[in-house]
């Protein structure tokens, strides 16, 4: 496991963001949280990337949910619309903190 960690940490995607236009964008820091949650680093994988706690709490709520489809529905996109916030906040965040 440790090889695939290591190649993963060596190939990791540049950002186009960062390379283009100077900032970071909305998911600078998923490749590292990853690498973090494999290495079994829950916390730093928070603190590197912290809309993981958001989706986590959605995956939960979608797959414990039990209502019918027209209610589903609204749940899925308040949760679509609520990652969506909290994912353009942690970007404002990091592009604040240069």
């Amino acid at each position: 496991m440790d090889s695939i960690i290591h190649w993963i940490e060596l190939h990791q995607l540049p950002c186009f963001y960062k390379q283009m236009l100077g900032i970071s964008c909305p998911a600078c820091g998923l490749q590292r949280c990853i690498i973090l949650l494999l290495q079994g680093k829950l916390c730093a994988a928070i603190f590197r990337f912290p809309p993981l706690v958001a989706w986590a709490i959605s995956i939960v709520i979608f797959f414990t949910c039990k209502i019918n489809k027209i209610k589903k529905r609204i749940v899925i996109a308040a949760l679509l619309w609520g990652n969506l916030i909290v994912l353009f906040m942690n970007a404002i965040y990091q592009n604040l903190q240069k």
